[in-house]
């Protein structure tokens, strides 16, 4: 770690302090980067392998001055740079520039991004308070995370320690985005939102790879910021099934709405990347349409993560699926009367008419048992295949899709009523 003041003089010395003779009288240099805010923005070319992350930079007074890993406070003009792993943004300001009247408290303006009210200009607290204040898109609570016992960067990094050596993304990385190993393969998860990612390939950015496949991970969105997660979602849907792909983004929506949903008499929402990646997954093209125009009545908002379209599908499959249940038992119960009742039973009904109620238990046991140990429930749907056919359990061993062989690149939980 190198701190230097604004007048170009480098400390020689880590623990030299501040040099009062360079210390501005007037707090607050950068008006405009007295917004914590606004002192985040300036991060949007952060290197995404630094050690430290914009929202703790920007906590603790620094903007980026878009060079190198180079960041100034707004207060003291203090410059700092070169972080390594393990450093706190905070403690490094105290550290290198300890008569900041930011890092004193002393009332010089900050304007926090998340105001917490009657508390004192303290940096050190505001962590909490935005987790708490954090909103995931239309919803009105924040979460809670799924593994909190691997929020620490360094905990999540101890897991690594069987990580392969041929493995193309490094722990650390891994770990900076919020991702444990979890001893299977190259997979990881992330402790907050629980989403798995594995098949690493040489290139990957775990953060890129979080923000395409699970956008409203809160951790994400706190850390990175909703601008970088937006941007990484248009990139990636706009440009083809990796950032920065070479395929128009016209052509492929076309090209396989066409194939899927009748092409150009199709609804210009059903034409989405998103919608067109998970139609590519097998799902039923009536039942996708219903859920998008649904969606949009109901919010004015379409779909912009393929898990939450994903995960809409299984809930109604599942509803269409117990409402079906329910609709079988009159029929069977007055299996003598009017021939109306008999008409409205679908195929699958019929078929499960044919069998006794210990058979159609078993067959309805069977579809939702895992198809690999054969004894626990199915709970987890592999992308980009979309098959929900293992449990948890066995689905971090899984290279392929033991259904159509497809290479796994990410996974979502189903959850089974």
């Amino acid at each position: 770690m190198t701190g230097t003041r604004s007048d170009g003089n480098q400390y020689a010395n880590p623990n030299m302090t501040d040099d009062p003779s360079t210390h501005t009288t007037d707090p607050g240099v950068e008006p405009t980067m007295r917004s914590e805010e606004e002192r985040f923005r300036t991060f949007q070319n952060w290197p995404s392998n630094a050690p430290v992350t914009p929202a703790d930079l920007a906590r603790a007074g620094f903007y980026f001055l878009g060079v190198g890993d180079t960041v100034q406070c707004f207060c003291c003009e203090g410059i700092l740079r070169y972080w390594v792993h393990g450093d706190s943004a905070l403690e490094e300001h105290k550290r290198h520039f300890p008569t900041c009247d930011f890092v004193l408290g002393r009332n010089v303006g900050n304007i926090r991004r998340y105001a917490e009210p009657g508390s004192a200009d303290d940096v050190d607290g505001q962590l909490l308070s935005q987790l708490q204040r954090m909103t995931v898109d239309d919803q009105g609570v924040a979460g809670q995370a799924v593994y909190p016992e691997m929020e620490s960067e360094d905990t999540r990094l101890t897991t690594y320690h069987n990580w392969p050596t041929g493995a193309s993304v490094q722990p650390d990385a891994l770990a900076r985005a919020g991702f444990f190993y979890t001893g299977h393969g190259d997979n990881v998860k992330c402790f907050f939102c629980d989403g798995g990612l594995r098949n690493w390939e040489p290139g990957d950015d775990p953060w890129q790879e979080h923000a395409k496949w699970f956008p409203r991970c809160e951790f994400l969105l706190q850390t990175r910021g909703r601008e970088y997660v937006s941007n990484i979602q248009e990139s990636y849907f706009n440009m083809g099934e990796t950032v920065g792909g070479s395929q128009p983004p016209t052509t492929r929506a076309m090209t396989s709405g066409s194939d899927v949903v009748g092409g150009q008499g199709s609804s210009p929402a059903l034409l989405s990347p998103v919608v067109q990646t998970v139609l590519g997954m097998g799902f039923q093209a009536a039942l996708v349409e219903s859920l998008v125009q649904t969606r949009y009545l109901l919010t004015g908002r379409h779909y912009t993560s393929v898990a939450d379209l994903v995960g809409d599908i299984l809930q109604a499959e599942e509803e269409d699926r117990l409402r079906a249940e329910q609709t079988t038992e009159p029929v069977e119960r007055h299996g003598n009367g009017g021939g109306g009742g008999r008409a409205q039973v679908t195929a699958r009904d019929k078929a499960l008419g044919d069998l006794s109620a210990e058979e159609q238990l078993r067959q309805l046991q069977e579809e939702r048992t895992c198809k690999v140990c054969m004894d626990k429930l199915v709970s987890i749907v592999f992308i980009p295949c979309g098959h929900l056919v293992v449990c948890t359990d066995c689905a971090a061993s899984l290279r392929h899709c033991p259904i159509c062989r497809a290479v796994i690149r990410g996974s979502v939980r189903a959850f089974m009523s």
